[in-house]
């Protein structure tokens, strides 16, 4: 039995896919979030808010976020991380932002209960 031509097929096609298969997943950082949005989310008890949110970046990839959401205001700090922003706001648990391709931050808090998303004011 033959195993030259299968052994160069095999080959060929291991070859081929081995630098897709050892290939690094980079997430490349965003440039900047700072700016104003619209703020719409959902609360833990399903009732709705919305507001607005300046996002001011204090250094290198560390930003200031001041929410103003029916009559109140909130702020909250934290790092971006790729695409991700944990901003601590002084609540048990953070508020964990997505910052997706159209600059839009899609975020949750109360540990997951509660949703929100941030749409950059034009």
């Amino acid at each position: 039995m033959r195993y030259g031509p299968i052994l160069a097929l095999v080959t060929a096609i291991l070859s081929s896919a081995l630098p897709a298969a050892n290939a690094e997943i980079r997430i490349a950082q965003v440039a900047t979030i700072a700016g104003n949005y619209n703020v719409s989310g959902t609360n833990p008890d399903a009732s709705t808010y919305t507001g607005t949110v300046v996002v001011s970046q204090v250094n290198g990839n560390q930003y200031r976020f001041d929410w103003s959401v029916a009559n109140q205001t909130f702020t909250g700090t934290g790092v971006l991380d790729g695409n991700t922003i944990s901003v601590d706001w002084g609540q048990d648990s953070p508020v964990i932002y997505q910052v997706g391709t159209n600059g839009v931050l899609n975020g949750t808090w109360s540990n997951g209960s509660a949703i929100e998303v941030l749409i950059p004011s034009r």
